[in-house]
């Protein structure tokens, strides 16, 4: 193929115009040869909303020229759009092994590890783009996430000025910006900030149905109908609950519409509302039927559950006390139960343990996240040298499989028995402690007041601060830290020697 062909070809897709691009090559003898040329073609084909054949070119022109650092990050882009991020990562890498100064290998791979949970491989990447001559115009938001999870909160902050700088009306900045300053207890301005969530995900996103109601302003008025209805996680929705029982205390009419699995837990703790099942999904399924609406009555307001930060806690949650709990019949059920699966003995500690959190796929990075905050089966060895303990593990059915790769560690899984969080909480309120990683349980437990300890990996959600051993939201909560990123030996072997 003519270099002028593909000189043409590429000045069409520099000037934007990809259709006179595949025009060119159309026309051009020996296209399917010449690496450079398939390349501007697939580029061109993406740039017109994507086509089957296009990651087919990238592999064919990596074939024809291996030691073409741009057709290998050319490749890694395209496996980026589709969803295979690790692909991407390996594509990347090796355009680098080939060009170490490759600007845009440079800058994805420093997101994509920043995403993996390798934030600080990817902070250096960023400084070799930065020093190579890479502009930060563009780069500013990427940035303070990157300095955010590498700790330099300091550079976080100065980054996440100048992103809002440069893009103003962007409410992902506001909201990538409140984790740092949730993260540092700043809750008047960080909650504030939270609420860009919505327009950055949208109902869909959060999986909030549009009840059509008007907007709760905040103020708790006696006798205001309100409805505060679910979005996001379960563990969320029971750390926001701690804003529930001063807005009864105000005389407000609180109608909580809940997940089922937390309707009868909800119900019970908070006997003077009203609490209405609730499903709704995330993404672009249609919306779901509220069939409680009927029976209701009328409402004056509403509120998503994570906007009672600044609604009802721009000062910070309230003080930590329990004020969640199961119902009694099912505390004294358990009771029995437990003691069927494992009969007590004297001496010893009976001790609910969650290893591993949920692995959700509602935001690009979910499944990531959720990997992180996971201690690996293996890693929980230790625990079982420790005396006098009877382990019960609190995993549903969703996650119960990770138990059979501890090794020695004698469980008795409560996975068949539970239907609800009222049967974790009513489990939790017969065990003497819960070690549990960042998930739904620690908020239970802790909501409970049952002395918790709660294993966090290296950048721990803002709810657990910086570097707490307490918890502001939970009377009795230890916190068990990572001192390097997916190191969990040196967590384990601590609450280890804590437990002896």
């Amino acid at each position: 193929m003519s270099a002028e062909s593909v000189a043409l070809a590429l000045d069409a897709l520099n000037a934007g115009r990809p259709v006179d691009a595949i025009a060119v090559l159309r026309q051009a003898p020996d296209t399917a040869d010449d690496p450079i040329a398939l390349q501007a073609w697939s580029v061109a084909l993406t740039r017109l909303g994507g086509d089957p054949a296009a990651p087919a070119l990238l592999e064919r022109a990596v074939r024809l020229a291996p030691g073409d650092a741009q057709a290998h990050f050319n490749l890694g882009v395209a496996a980026e759009a589709a969803g295979a991020l690790e692909a991407a990562v390996m594509r990347y890498g090796q355009a680098l092994a080939l060009d170490p100064n490759h600007l845009g290998a440079l800058n994805n791979l420093s997101d994509l590890l920043r995403r993996r949970g390798r934030p600080e491989e990817g902070w250096e990447l960023m400084q070799r783009y930065l020093s190579g001559g890479g502009g930060a115009a563009g780069q500013e938001l990427r940035l303070a996430k990157l300095a955010l999870d590498t700790r330099r909160y300091a550079d976080a902050l100065a980054w996440f000025r100048k992103a809002a700088a440069a893009t103003p009306d962007d409410p992902r900045v506001t909201f990538e910006h409140s984790m740092l300053t949730l993260l540092l207890e700043d809750f008047a301005e960080g909650f504030a900030q939270y609420e860009a969530r919505l327009p950055v995900y949208g109902h869909a996103g959060l999986a909030i149905h549009d009840y059509g109601l008007p907007a709760w302003s905040g103020e708790a008025k006696p006798g205001l109908r309100l409805l505060l209805h679910r979005e996001q996680g379960l563990g969320d929705m029971m750390m926001f609950a701690a804003a529930v029982p001063g807005l009864l205390e105000a005389g407000v009419q609180v109608n909580l519409a809940q997940a089922p699995s937390l309707t009868r837990l909800f119900a019970e703790s908070f006997p003077k509302a009203r609490v209405w099942p609730s499903v709704t999904v995330a993404g672009p399924a249609p919306p779901q039927p509220q069939p409680f609406l009927a029976v209701c009555g009328p409402l004056d307001g509403q509120a998503p559950m994570g906007s009672l930060g600044a609604l009802a806690m721009r000062h910070g949650p309230p003080a930590p006390v329990a004020y969640l709990k199961p119902p009694p019949h099912e505390v004294a059920r358990w009771k029995a139960r437990l003691e069927a699966l494992a009969p007590p003995r004297r001496g010893e500690r009976r001790v609910g343990l969650v290893g591993g959190a949920r692995l959700p796929r509602f935001s690009d990075d979910g499944l990531s996240n959720g990997l992180r905050k996971s201690v690996p089966p293996a890693e929980l060895e230790p625990l079982a040298d420790v005396g006098a303990v009877r382990w019960f593990a609190l995993h549903d059915r969703s996650n119960a499989e990770m138990l059979a790769d501890i090794p020695r560690l004698p469980l008795v899984d409560l996975s068949p028995f539970i239907t609800d969080f009222a049967d974790t909480a009513a489990a939790i309120a017969n065990l003497d402690l819960v070690i549990t990683v960042d998930t739904a349980v620690a908020h239970l437990a802790g909501a409970m007041g049952k002395p918790t300890w709660v294993l966090l990996w290296r950048n721990a959600d803002w709810r657990w601060g910086v570097e707490r051993a307490d918890s502001l939201w939970y009377p009795a909560v230890r916190t068990f830290r990572q001192a390097r990123a997916h190191r969990w030996g040196p967590v384990i072997e601590d609450v280890a020697r804590a437990l002896g």
